[in-house]
């Protein structure tokens, strides 16, 4: 009898934090996102907006 392990397939996505008032927000992950990556500045309170956490959610 052959047993087949299923294949698990990862969507890769990006969380991006304010530093000043800590608003965030998940995104698809993009080529060259980094941990700490700085971004622009925040539409909220105009603090710097960098990358916080890259993970992958099964689908």
């Amino acid at each position: 009898m052959i047993f087949s392990k299923k294949k698990e397939v990862f969507d890769p996505y990006t969380v991006e934090q304010c530093t000043s008032c800590n608003a965030m927000t998940k995104r698809k992950f993009k080529d060259g996102d980094f941990m700490f990556k700085i971004l622009e500045k925040c539409s909220k309170c105009s603090g710097t907006v960098m990358i916080t956490k890259i993970f992958g959610e099964l689908i």
